[in-house]
């Protein structure tokens, strides 16, 4: 639970970073932050909320999403 909120602090925080410099790399990171944060989630349903079900594709998806839109800012938008 904390690394979910922790996760989305993270990404409101760089979201307004963007928002005041409008640096590219800033929207990136905090797009892969929001991304972890729904990944947090998605393991916290897998392990407390549903432990019958089995969710470690969709985590493990939605991680390498959040990573490749990381890699995606780190590559074509810097300076």
């Amino acid at each position: 639970m904390l690394c979910t909120l922790t996760s989305l602090g993270a990404a409101v925080l760089l979201w307004r970073g963007y928002r005041r410099s409008r640096q590219r790399l800033l929207y990136w990171s905090a797009l892969c932050f929001a991304i972890m944060a729904v990944s947090n989630g998605l393991l916290i349903l897998d392990l407390v909320v549903l432990p019958d079900v089995y969710l470690l594709p969709w985590r493990s998806g939605v991680n390498q999403v959040a990573l490749l839109v990381l890699i995606y800012g780190l590559i074509f938008e810097s300076d």
